[in-house]
């Protein structure tokens, strides 16, 4: 891979990082908050969160600018000089753009999921059971923390009146 194409392909990562943490302060502002005082809100999580990651992307933007380029380690199995797989690349993104627009909907537990299972099939992972047991076990509890522990609201959708 080319000086050229390496910064790019690590400056776009960067880029998307601080555009998450935009997205995430702004999403969260329009969380609706409990009238209490004093109290830590659901809107904290993605305040913090979302700073972090424009931060974090901002940083390694300046980074890759100034010529840091980041090294493989010598034990890595990857191929470096292998071409980004945009197939790959292509089916994750679609996986998050559908995963956004059905959240409400749909709902969390159910969504996240196929997100969980899409992920992970578009990655490599072929064994059945450990791809439903970790695509059904991450999103639940998970689900279970932040409804129940943190009090913090997570779309039901078709699972309404179930849950």
């Amino acid at each position: 891979m080319n000086t050229e194409n390496r910064g790019l392909t690590e400056i776009v990562p960067a880029a998307l990082l601080a555009l998450t943490g935009v997205y995430m302060i702004v999403d969260g502002h329009g969380l609706r908050t409990p009238p209490t005082e004093g109290a830590i809100g659901p809107r904290f999580f993605p305040y913090v969160v979302g700073g972090a990651l424009i931060v974090v992307g901002l940083w390694l933007a300046v980074a890759v600018w100034r010529g840091d380029r980041a090294e493989a380690e010598a034990g890595e199995d990857v191929d470096t000089e292998a071409r980004t797989s945009w197939r790959t690349l292509g089916a994750l993104a679609g996986i998050m753009l559908l995963y956004v627009l059905i959240l409400d909907p749909v709902g969390y537990l159910l969504s996240t999921i196929g997100l969980f299972a899409g992920t992970a099939y578009t990655l490599g992972a072929r064994d059945p059971r450990s791809l439903t047991v970790v695509s059904l076990l991450a999103p639940f509890v998970t689900f279970l923390l932040f409804t129940r522990v943190l009090g913090v609201y997570l779309p039901n959708g078709i699972l309404q009146a179930v849950i």
